[in-house]
Order: structure tokens, then C-alpha cells, then sequence
């Protein structure tokens, strides 16, 4: 058995191209397949990286190869294709959210935990020093009793912040039942 986990990457979009720098830049883990839907996105993603490409999440699936999958696809994506995955017996990292609804989260671990698979989710803004301090200060009491918390996410325009624009297929970032997101009040 080898220490290098053997990953595929479902979605080769912004999110996915920076889990495959990751992936290249570690020791324990190594590139073998990366999906898009867009087969030259696809196809260069894995030319460059010496892995195979899929145009679809199946294909990828069969790929005795992969041991594990990276799902950095649209939100309203991630339940299925984590699904199919654990199905097939893959572990998987997916990105955040993990999931449109608690509910669809929820079965998704359930799945996970039945086919014996392990399931991740990259949110690594857990451990960015602003949220810290302030859940700090909120523990804390230094603001007093909190009554109300609101946050947006997933919505809005975002295009200027990344390096081409959102249209055509990367335009579901800005579609609320894609991208998932609310105003949620704690």
C-alpha cells in the first residue's frame, strides 16, 4: 500500500485549479484525473498535471486509480457528486458549502459513514485570525449580550475579484439556487 493518496478533481474552475496546486505541492497526495465539463478546461488541467481527463463525473468515478475526490463543482452540485463518490467507494474532500440545506448535509454524512468513507470540507476560513477574534469577543462578553447576527454569502457580483469574468459556465456563482447562500440570523 503506497503513502500517496491517489485524488482526483472534480471541477477544473478557479476553486478546482487552486486544489490541484495543493495537491501538487504535497508529498502525500498525487493528481491521477481531474472532470470538467468543459473538455479543454479539462484536458489542460490534466496535460498539465499529468493526469487523466473526464467530462463527466461518472467517468471519473470508474477510474480504479482514484482512491479519493476533491468536489469543487457549482454548490447545488456537491450532494450528488459527493454521494456518487462515496457510492464508489471514494473518500472525499468537498468544498465549502457543503451542501444547499442542512438536511442534504446531513445525508450526505450518513451516506458517507455507511460506505465506510471519510468525508472533508474545505473551509479553511474557520481559522482566519479576523473570525477568531471575533467569536473571542463574542465568548468573551466584551460586546455585550449579542441579540442579533446577520452574514451574506454566495450572492451577489463577484467577477472583478477573479481572474476572467463570470459568464457562461462560471456564471452560477451568482445565482442564489446554485450557489446556495442567504441571510442567515443566529
Amino acid at each position: 500500500m503506497s503513502d500517496v493518496l491517489a485524488v482526483g478533481v472534480i471541477g477544473a474552475g478557479v476553486i478546482g485549479q487552486s486544489h490541484i496546486q495543493a495537491i501538487e505541492e504535497s508529498k502525500n497526495v498525487r493528481l491521477v484525473a481531474v472532470m470538467d465539463i468543459d473538455a479543454g478546461r479539462a484536458e489542460r488541467a490534466g496535460g498539465e498535471h499529468g493526469a487523466k481527463a473526464y467530462m463527466s463525473v461518472d467517468a471519473l468515478l470508474e477510474d480504479r486509480a482514484v482512491q479519493a475526490v476533491h468536489v469543487c463543482s457549482p454548490h447545488n452540485q456537491h450532494a450528488d457528486q459527493v454521494t456518487a463518490a462515496a457510492q464508489s467507494g471514494k473518500h472525499v474532500l468537498v468544498e465549502k458549502p457543503m451542501s444547499l440545506t442542512v438536511p442534504e448535509g446531513l445525508e450526505m454524512v450518513r451516506i458517507c459513514q455507511e460506505q465506510g468513507v471519510k468525508l472533508g470540507v474545505g473551509f479553511p476560513l474557520r481559522h482566519h485570525p479576523g473570525h477568531i477574534e471575533a467569536q473571542r469577543l463574542g465568548e468573551n462578553g466584551t460586546q455585550g449580550t449579542i441579540a442579533l447576527a446577520q452574514a451574506q454569502m454566495e450572492q451577489g457580483t463577484r467577477g472583478e475579484v477573479f481572474p476572467e469574468p463570470r459568464t457562461g459556465l462560471r456564471d452560477w456563482w451568482t445565482h442564489p439556487e446554485m450557489a446556495g447562500g442567504a441571510y442567515v440570523t443566529i
